[in-house]
């Protein structure tokens, strides 16, 4: 826009250079004028031209004023003409529309005050105006025409607020996929004043939402129904109102503010009604839920297993009612009384009283009785009859008496049967209510009923014998599956007085049976048939008679079983046995049994004979005279018949096999069997050594030349034994491996029983010499195996050090790698080995007195040497005298590394070492070794102390640093340039209304380390106690920032740093009035012709106080008639502009202030929130002709 250059805006007025062309029009006294409640003040000429346009809310973002599009007020508008002087001003009303009227012709051009947009509306689009700066191009007025085209279109800054209202039944304070919404729930919407800006209910899912919101912060609250109550949310309270909470610029508040409640009606009982005697529930039982006044709410049947509940039950207290059923009476109850009624039961609408029952006993004067008798009427005495019931629950058992008489009484109601068991010697004969069995039919009593004509009439029983005479052929008095009856035998049966009561003879199966004999005792007698004797077992003699039997009713007795055997020829073989071996054995010679011998054999007379002795079926010997043998091959082994006890077959060294049949003195053949004879065994006579030494080094390997003599040897087999393993190993097969250096043999012997041994000499020499190194005031020495070494506790080496030094080389000479050779000591309190320090020296460390043996062992595990060292306690111990440090402080940052260094003196101090304690770890930590690594930042030492008894002490002072902690925060940006720190926990304590350097209503604080150096606040979060007080801004890379509103309050805010951890907690406290304080903060006054002020009848006067009210409040009236609540007046008194010592003053009369009977609310307006100043009687405020006194 081209303008004079001389001329410049400064705000609403004019800023001249130093040359000015022209003059300006005479300035008139300003007037208002108005249209549309659009404010114009003219301060130039009048002409007939105008300048018109709208300002308005351009939805579609075309720049053109569509239906629909409403216009936005309260824009101020500024017309200037060309050289830059203020011609007039106008502000938009309730339809965004402004007018400059009765311009001159001439060029103009317009400029919007940026600072009146409206803070809701967004500028979209602009026409002819600069969004930037508010100007418009220039633009000529000619002949009274009208200019316009000149607007801004906005877009509204609106949120929205989408939420649930649902019955949270798992209580987990989130709504999950089952959990329903609750409908028609009212939930209103209240701006940060109180005042409500919007309603709505929830629809069928529970869902409500809120559209159109305007930038800002609100409270939502929500009427619970009465059949629900608060279950969780996360902004709701439990009385359905929310905290505030902020909407922003096109934000969706969606889910954040849902509501879970649970329902009142959802408690239930439950109990049950049981049988006291079995513990069963009793079905269809009725029972009542009363509430304590004893109205009936409910009934219920009880279930098959005495169950009863009742549900969807409200808050509130009851009591239920077992109908108790006829038949039955109260017997025990758990929050029952006698009378069927329990106790009050509260419930809270979600919850579920459970436990209750009441145990009920059936009413027990019923009987149940019979008899037991003969068929000849007489009773059975003394017989145990039971009374069960239908599901065999044992009830009673008695006795009958000696009429037999049963009798069970005082029975409750139910179904029954009795049993009485079949005594022995007795069997069913007839009845009346029972079976054959002894048990009676099912029997139903009432509490009172009587059965009593039962009976059981019994017979009594005789009983048998039944039992077999067997052939016992392996003679154990038990008859086996392969032993079969004898039949023929004579079995007779006799009384205890030996007269004959039956006989019987076994059948073709050996069985012999006496039936139907009376019950009473008895003996048995067996005669076998010819060719038989009997064998005596559990129930006969070997004269075949029985002991005494007791035979009873109905009894079968089947254990008499005889057993016989046959009669014996004592010249009859049976079997035969190969006698008098070497090794004491006598094998069975059977039928085709082999009988096999080495060619050496011989008998245990040394001579070379097979001894063969035959035995009858008693076992007695069988004479051999007459007895004859012949051979399939007769060459191979010869009869000898001489011995009558016996046969013998001698043999010679030939070998092969002969079949041998033996036959007695009749001829019959007894035996045949098979003589095998094999050539003997060749067993060793010598063993010969390839060598009869072995002489090598640890490691070597080699293998036992040996050869077993003759060659013929059967058994050429050696085994190898060292007598010490530990030098020398040697396994099956004669393989040697040398382990350590020493001298010790191998056992070389023959396994065929020959015995034979040869010993073979080993001699292992060392392939490592080892040396002990670094003496006081002696040569290297070499360590040999086995060799002892004596020194005393105070032994130290060349460098002062407390330990011997060793090394290793080749026998060339050659220094080997320390590392590959391990020390062991047999005793570390007296020698310990030390860890590898990489000079190429296996150390041992001098620990105390006694005696230890070293090992070394290469890594293959071969033992290289074996020495002793002795150590004596040494007669002088040199304790230290002092302790010298290297430095006495240490300063370091976080997760830097050291050592300590310290010197003990002197210097043969005896024990120099020394422990490093940290006085806190969580700082610095130290090992054994004096190595520390700092851990946090902070203050601490270490200790440092000999361990010899001296107890000297020495202390290092520890000063950790870590440069990313806050060591310090600074509250920055004051107006008074002040930069005060806040301690952790400290406060910071504004004004409401307070600003910081940049104008802003900013608490700014940065944060140092301890070398004060500014830290980066990036990725670092703010959590507050008192979301609604601040606002926190974590953008700014080095502070963070608190907005504030003119809430008043204190929140505790936590700062956390990238890392989470917490790095500051403070507290901002906001004090003041809230603006729904500081707009009451204003003089109300009913004035009826008050002097100088031109008003007619009674005006309505308010005089804000400047200190309390800002500029933009609006007041205003309303007048009410208290008899019917009409509604008498509404008017705008005036606008506040923060002047000092303002009047807002309404021309428009109201008689009614000066009478009782009416009343005045008086609101003030601000920022689109209605506040309510005063509500009164308007005749306390009302006086006459009297004048405003400032009481400032």
């Amino acid at each position: 826009m081209n303008k004079n250059k001389l001329v410049k805006k400064w705000g609403s007025g004019l800023l001249a250079g130093t040359l000015i062309i022209g003059s300006l029009a005479p300035i008139a006294h300003p007037y208002t004028v108005s249209a549309a409640e659009n404010k114009v003040q003219q301060v130039a000429a009048a002409g007939q031209g105008s300048v018109t346009d709208t300002m308005f809310e351009d939805l579609n973002g075309n720049a053109k004023q569509d239906s629909g599009e409403q216009g936005v007020a309260g824009i101020k508008v500024e017309l200037h003409n060309d050289q830059g002087a203020l011609v007039a001003t106008a502000t938009t009303g309730a339809d965004g529309k402004y007018e400059f009227a009765n311009l001159a012709d001439g060029t103009y051009y317009l400029h919007v005050d940026l600072s009146t947009l409206p803070t809701d509306e967004k500028l979209y689009t602009t026409e002819g105006i600069n969004g930037a700066d508010g100007n418009s191009s220039y633009f000529t007025i000619s002949g009274g025409n009208t200019v316009t085209g000149y607007h801004f279109g906005f877009y509204p800054q609106q949120g929205a607020i989408q939420s649930f209202v649902y019955n949270d039944s798992n209580k987990n304070g989130q709504k999950d996929g089952g959990e329903s919404g609750i409908n028609n729930v009212h939930i209103a919407l209240y701006n940060e004043s109180g005042t409500k800006v919007a309603d709505t209910t929830t629809d069928s899912n529970g869902a409500y939402s809120f559209s159109g919101v305007k930038p800002g912060k609100y409270y939502a609250k929500a009427d619970i129904p009465n059949n629900y109550k608060y279950q969780s949310s996360t902004y709701f309270g439990s009385d359905g109102t929310t905290g505030y909470f902020s909407v922003g610029s096109e934000q969706t508040v969606q889910n954040e503010l849902n509501l879970g409640l649970t329902a009142l009606n959802n408690s239930a009982v439950n109990g049950a009604v049981k049988d006291a005697t079995t513990g069963a529930g009793i079905a269809n039982t009725r029972v009542e839920l009363h509430d304590v006044q004893g109205t009936l709410i409910q009934t219920a049947q009880t279930a098959s297993d005495g169950t009863y509940s009742f549900t969807g039950l409200e808050q509130g207290n009851y009591y239920t009612k077992v109908v108790i059923p006829t038949g039955y009476n109260y017997a025990s109850g758990n929050g029952y009384g006698s009378d069927g009624n329990s106790n009050y039961i509260a419930l809270t609408g979600d919850n579920t009283a459970s436990g209750y029952a009441i145990n009920l006993q059936k009413q027990a004067n019923a009987t149940i009785a019979g008899v037991l008798n003969t068929p000849s009427g007489l009773g059975i005495d003394g017989q145990n009859v039971s009374l069960y019931t239908v599901d065999g629950t044992l009830v009673k058992t008695v006795a009958t008496n000696s009429d037999g008489d049963f009798r069970f009484s005082s029975l409750p109601e139910g179904d029954y049967y009795v049993k009485a068991p079949i005594p022995d010697g007795y069997t069913f004969d007839s009845s009346y209510g029972f079976g054959n069995d002894g048990n009676s039919y099912y029997l139903h009593v009432d509490g009172n009923g009587n059965i009593n004509n039962l009976r059981l009439t019994l017979a009594q029983k005789v009983g048998q014998i039944r039992s077999t005479v067997f052939g016992d052929l392996n003679k154990n008095g038990t008859q086996e599956v392969s032993e079969s009856g004898i039949p023929g035998a004579t079995v007779t049966l006799y009384s205890v007085s030996g007269a004959v009561v039956d006989t019987a003879t076994t059948d073709a199966n050996g069985l012999y049976k006496f039936e139907n004999i009376a019950p009473n005792n008895y003996y048995v007698k067996v005669t076998p048939p010819a060719g038989y004797n009997v064998l005596a077992n559990s129930a006969f003699g070997s004269d075949g008679v029985s002991g005494y039997v007791q035979v009873q009713s109905q009894q079968t007795i089947t254990n008499l079983n005889a057993s016989l055997v046959v009669q014996v020829n004592p010249a009859e073989v049976s079997t035969a046995q190969w006698i008098y071996n070497k090794d004491g054995s006598t094998p069975a010679v059977n039928n085709s049994s082999t009988l096999t011998i080495a060619n050496n054999y011989y008998d245990s007379y040394n001579n070379p004979n097979i001894n063969v002795q035959f035995y009858n079926k008693d076992g007695g010997v069988v004479q051999t005279t007459g007895f004859t043998a012949t051979f399939s091959n007769p060459g191979l082994v010869t009869p000898i018949y001489s011995n009558s006890q016996l046969l013998a077959f001698s043999h010679s060294d030939k070998t092969g096999s002969t079949l041998v049949t033996v036959r007695d003195s009749k001829g019959n053949v007894v035996r045949t069997f098979t003589i095998v004879v094999t050539a003997s065994d060749v067993k060793a006579s010598d063993v010969v050594l390839g060598a009869s030494n072995i002489n090598t080094i640890i490691g070597g390997t080699g293998k036992v030349s040996a050869t077993v003599q003759p060659t013929t040897t059967t058994n050429k087999t050696l085994s190898y034994t060292p007598a010490d393993p530990s030098i020398i190993t040697v396994d099956a097969n004669g393989n040697w491996t040398a382990h350590k250096a020493g001298t010790t043999t191998i056992a070389v012997r023959t396994t065929d029983g020959s015995n034979i041994t040869k010993t073979i000499t080993v001699n292992v020499g060392e392939s490592v010499v080892v040396k002990e190194e670094n003496i006081p005031n002696y040569p290297d020495d070499v360590i040999t195996e086995g060799k002892n070494i004596y020194i005393d506790t105070a032994f130290t080496n060349t460098y002062n050090s407390h330990d011997m030094n060793f090394r290793e080389y080749d026998t060339a000479g050659n220094m080997l790698n320390s590392s590959n050779y391990v020390y062991t000591s047999s005793d570390t309190s007296v020698l310990a080995p030390k860890a590898d320090q990489g000079d190429n020296w296996n150390r041992l460390l001098v620990v105390g007195a006694g005696t230890a043996t070293i090992t070394v062992k290469d890594k293959a595990g071969n033992t290289v040497r074996t020495f002793i060292v002795h150590v004596a306690q040494a007669n002088t111990t040199v304790k230290a005298t002092d302790l010298t440090l290297s430095a006495s402080n240490i300063t370091a940052n976080v997760a830097d590394t050291g050592k300590v260094s310290a010197t003990v003196s002197p210097a043969n101090t005896t024990n120099k070492a020394l422990s490093y304690t940290s006085a806190d770890p969580s700082i610095i930590t130290v090992d054994a070794n004096g190595n520390w690594t700092a851990k946090k930042a902070g203050t601490t030492t270490i200790a440092v102390k000999t361990l010899d008894g001296s107890n000297i002490t020495k202390t290092i002072n520890i000063t950790v640093a870590d440069p990313n902690a806050v060591a310090d925060m600074k509250w920055i940006n004051n107006k008074d340039a002040s930069k005060p720190s806040i301690a952790n926990g400290g406060t910071i304590s504004i004004a409401n209304d307070y600003l910081d350097s940049y104008n802003n209503k900013n608490v700014n604080v940065q944060f140092f380390n301890q070398n004060n150096q500014l830290l980066s606040t990036a990725g670092w979060t703010v959590t507050l106690s008192d979301p609604t007080l601040v606002t926190p801004i974590t953008g700014n890379p080095v502070l963070l920032a608190f907005t504030h509103t003119d809430k008043t309050g204190s929140t505790l805010v936590t700062v956390k740093d990238a890392s989470g951890k917490i790095v500051r907690t403070f507290t901002i406290t906001v004090t003041g009035k809230s603006i729904a304080d500081r707009v009451k903060s204003a003089d109300i006054e009913l004035v009826n012709l008050r002097p100088n002020t031109g008003s007619t009848g009674t005006n309505a006067y308010i005089y804000p106080h400047s200190a309390d009210v800002p500029a933009g409040v609006t007041y205003s009236i309303e007048t009410y008639l208290d008899q019917t609540g009409a509604q008498l007046s509404n008017i705008t008194v005036g606008t506040t502009n923060g002047a000092y010592h303002q009047e807002l003053h309404s021309t428009t009369p109201q008689a009614a202030w000066a009478q009782q009977g009416t009343t005045i609310k008086v609101y003030a307006t601000y920022q689109g929130v209605k506040y309510l100043v005063l509500e009164d009687a308007a005749y306390k405020y009302y006086s006459l002709q009297t004048t405003h006194v400032w009481a400032d």
